[in-house]
This record gives structure tokens, sequence and C-alpha cells, in this order.
């Protein structure tokens, strides 16, 4: 049985490195591997969603995560991570990997405190929302929900106790950056610090992107995560700050193509964890400007409450149930102000689990 879904495994990465968004790496570091040079994981999250916008919208069973994953030590110091969606088309890029592909690295540690990362990468992306495994994002911000989060390229990091820092450099092709004709040659360059203080009472994700338009032109992000701990209770404050272009006529209801915009997103997230149940309480808010024009297009507010249950122990210790109401709501302005606000909501139940195949 084993030697099947080890086949199966190296076909479907097969499959997606022929045709061709970071996240926190503490539940890989809880599991007890028995062989430290292959394992393979699922990564699976099933909701049932109902939606609603002046009444019932929709409602439906929606697999929300499914991926596979490959992750082991070759020798020690050099390890690998391999992050496949099989619910995702798997789009040929022009890197060489497929959309589907979200990570394929490499990474050697060097004298200790040093570690390069080549390979297909999570972009060093400030905030912790941007940290966490999609799959534990119930109600993302703006920013989180567009920005382009696995590109190739290197990552060089720097640790000592209780701080790392990273550079890195990526490609920067996609449209929300790179110009049309300069697409092939456009690179990224991104600096994250991950810092923790007062033996962890305070910590920061903190990090600054430079992303190639043209030849003299970069748009600018700044990515801020600061947490709190306190016993049971964590607060994270994170802020997103960058120029992009984004073709936001679907909000609208105008044909505009791609806009020049500067975008802005904030959250509070506070989070109680008494083990078996965890409750949380998010606040989002959301603005767009259209540089074009000089004029605030639209602003998004919203609040999320979510309780999450982990019944079991043991190898089923990361299985939770969860349910969720969201609300927010699209207040337009400038050119739009005569639109009236759009108000929705969704309430979602379901089931996640990241388990250990091998």
């Amino acid at each position: 049985m084993k030697k099947i879904i080890l086949i199966i495994a190296l076909l479907s990465l097969g499959a997606g490195l022929q045709a061709q968004h970071t996240e926190s790496d503490d539940i890989l570091k809880q599991l007890k591997w028995d062989d430290e040079k292959l394992n393979i994981l699922i990564d699976t999250r099933i909701d049932y969603q109902s939606d609603f916008s002046n009444g019932w919208q929709s409602g439906s069973f929606e697999a929300q995560a499914f991926k596979l994953w490959l992750a082991g030590e070759i020798v020690p110091g050099v390890r690998y991570r391999v992050r496949q969606r099989l619910n995702k088309p798997t789009t040929p890029l022009r890197e060489g990997y497929s959309a589907a592909t979200d990570q394929a690295w490499l990474a050697f540690d060097f004298a200790k405190r040093w570690t390069v990362t080549v390979g297909k990468q999570s972009v060093q992306f400030g905030t912790y929302e941007f940290d966490y495994n999609p799959a534990d994002i119930y109600m993302p911000t703006m920013c989180y929900n567009d920005l382009d989060a696995y590109k190739t390229g290197v990552n060089i990091a720097y640790a000592f106790p209780d701080h790392t820092f990273n550079f890195q450099v990526v490609n920067s092709d996609t449209t929300q950056f790179a110009a049309a004709d300069y697409a092939n040659k456009a690179l990224a360059m991104a600096f994250l610090w991950n810092g923790k203080m007062f033996d962890g009472l305070l910590c920061t994700r903190w990090a600054y992107g430079a992303f190639q338009h043209d030849k003299g032109d970069f748009l600018s992000w700044v990515t801020l995560g600061t947490q709190l701990n306190v016993n049971k209770f964590t607060a994270e404050l994170d802020y997103y700050w960058g120029k992009r272009y984004m073709d936001y006529g679907s909000v609208v209801g105008a044909d505009l193509g791609l806009r020049h915009v500067m975008d802005r997103s904030a959250a509070l997230n506070l989070k109680y964890n008494d083990g078996k149940l965890r409750p949380s309480l998010k606040l989002m808010w959301n603005d767009r400007f259209d540089l074009p024009t000089d004029q605030d297009a639209y602003r998004i507010v919203g609040v999320s409450g979510v309780v999450e249950y982990y019944p079991f122990k043991g190898k089923l210790s990361d299985l939770r149930f969860h349910l969720v109401y969201s609300w927010n709501t699209t207040i337009f302005e400038g050119s739009y102000s005569a639109t009236n606000n759009l108000n929705a909501s969704s309430l979602i139940g379901g089931v996640r689990w990241l388990f250990k195949v091998k």
C-alpha cells in the first residue's frame, strides 16, 4: 500500500513539474516522522458554505484545500519540500512549474546560522496572516487574497537566537507587478525580519518588497505583522501597503482593465487557545485608491467569528472541526460613490486535517 501511495505522489509531482502563500512550519515540526528522507502528508479542508447578499445566494460543499506534501532531510543540513494542490488546474507557468505547485525547493544549511533556499517558495511578505497555512484563513484581507504567494528564486536567511533575517530574489512576472513586455525580465527583492522578544511576549514579521515593473520602475510593498502572546491569549495586528496593477471592474460594475492602484489592508485577529476549544475574532479593513483618478475607489470592512474544536489527541490531534460566521460591507467612493453599499455574509461549517500518510 505504501508503494502505491508513493507512486501516486511521485506521478502527481512529475506531472506538475513537466507542466511547469508561506505558512508556519509549526505543524510539520510537531510531526514524528519515521523516515526523515521521505515524508508524505495530505492537507485537506472540506466545508459546507452558505453565502448571503440580499437573501440566500448559494450553499454547497467545497474542497477548500486538498494538497499533497513531500518533505524530508536528504542528509544533515540538506532539506526539501514539495507542495502540490490537487484541486487546482496545473496551468503551465514560465518558471517551469505548474500553477498548482505551491512549493518545490531545496534548502542548504551553512555554518549553523546561514540557510540558502533555492526553487519555488513562499514570497517573503510579512504579516502573520500571510504566514499561516491557507487552510487556516477563513476571512482573508484584500491584499492577502490577491498577492501572488509563491515564486521561483533564491532566499538567504541568517538566524541567531530569537531573530531571523531573510533576503530573497524571485521572479516578478505576474500582471499585477510586471509590464507585459517586461515580464520575462522582471525580478523582485524582499527583506523579512522574523523576531521574538521578551520570551515570546512580542513577535514580529516585518518586511519590505520591491517588485520590478519595467526597466526603471519598481512597485514597493510594506507588510508588517506584530503578535502579542499572553498565556492562552494571542493578538495579531497585520498591515499591508503597496502599489500594483489590478482589474477591479467586477467590484464596481465597469469595464476597466488593469488600473494602477495603491492598496492597503489591516487586520486585528484575537485568539484564545484553551486546548480543545479555540475561539477567535477577526476585524478587517481594506482600501483601494485609484492612482490615475487620484481618488479612493472603495473600501471593505468586515468581521469574522470562529470556533475551532480539536477533539482528539495523538495521531488525530491535528484534526479539527470549525464553525465560522463572517460579514463584510463594500463602501463605494470617488467616481463610484453613487453606488449603494454591498453587504455580504457567509456561514461555514467544516473539517480540516493535515495527516501523515508515510
